[in-house]
């Protein structure tokens, strides 16, 4: 009888144990310094006002070996953004009377205090600054850093889907975020917390089996010239998609396997497929969305990638 030999590395399902340990002490840090008094932040809005939550692959218990950045959502609760769309005209009548105008909102300087505020606590000096204001998110890092991980800060506004607003009893509504790149006027949309929840639901292999596939990348561009550049959050949401049935295999190198035989089937159409909130399609043209070709290539560079193990 054949002795079945593993292809995939018990490591590459794994989370790193201390990378945990770091996340959790720099988000209680972080989370508990914007919140004193004196934190510009609180002095420019209210610290009733905003919340800080982790998102990405630290909170989705997705992080690999190779993650660095801990991915952290200042959110300003109050004003919130909206969308109406699933309510009727009296619903929405009756959403309007009950708003009412709020003094402060994103647009007021919410990510300048956010900068402000960081930098009360981490920059030791104009030449020991390790807070980069320039991009999509604030990030934290570098030789001066004097937390035990980089981050990334997003600053941004709770945003809300309503689904019911009845004249009596709460209002039904998804909640998600939304904000802008700095310099940039168009807004990006996500559901970090309808992502967890989701992902809780998912077979209990689902992020067991992402760890490998970004692990797997990892590996491939380790061995290959022409790497791929894959973002993590769309490997996950392409594993999301992953009918439970196939997830459930025990043998990691079996199930990595069955996972590849599945996207490569005729009948598997990627165009259905949805981002791990469900809220939005996987595939699209939205700034929040990704592409069928780079999918497609990055499936069939798994296959090299398996075969060659």
């Amino acid at each position: 009888m054949a002795v079945h030999k593993s292809k995939i590395p018990d490591t590459w399902a794994k989370r790193e144990t201390a990378a945990n340990q770091n996340s959790k002490a720099t988000r209680e840090r972080i989370k508990r310094d914007l919140n004193r008094d004196r934190s510009a932040l609180v002095q420019h809005t209210d610290i009733n006002a905003f919340t800080v939550y982790t998102q990405g692959s630290y909170k989705n218990y997705t992080n690999t070996r190779g993650s660095s950045d801990l991915d952290l959502v200042v959110q300003l609760r109050s004003p919130w953004m909206r969308d109406l769309s699933d309510l009727n005209p009296e619903e929405r009548e009756r959403y309007h009377r009950d708003k009412t105008p709020a003094d402060y909102g994103y647009d007021d300087g919410f990510r300048d205090s956010v900068v402000q505020a960081l930098r009360q606590f981490y920059r030791e000096n104009l030449l020991k600054d390790p807070i980069d204001n320039s991009g999509k998110a604030i990030e934290i890092s570098g030789s001066h850093n004097p937390l035990p991980i980089d981050v990334d800060v997003v600053a941004a506004q709770e945003y809300r889907i309503y689904h019911t607003y009845p004249e009596d009893g709460d209002p039904k509504y998804t909640e998600g975020m939304k904000f802008k790149p700095l310099m940039d006027d168009e807004w990006w949309v996500n559901f970090p917390k309808v992502h967890y929840e989701n992902g809780n639901k998912k077979h209990d292999n689902f992020r067991e089996t992402v760890r490998m596939f970004k692990n797997a990348r990892d590996h491939y561009n380790d061995n290959h010239w022409f790497t791929l550049d894959t973002p993590s959050y769309y490997i996950e949401c392409l594993i999301y998609n992953v009918p439970d049935d196939v997830l459930k295999r025990s043998d990691l190198t079996d199930r990595f396997d069955d996972v590849l035989s599945w996207f490569e089937r005729d009948s598997t159409g990627l165009d259905d497929f949805d981002q791990v909130s469900e809220m939005e399609a996987l595939f699209g043209d939205e700034n929040t969305q990704w592409n069928t070709d780079d999918a497609e290539e990055y499936i069939e560079k798994m296959r090299t990638m398996f075969n060659d193990l």
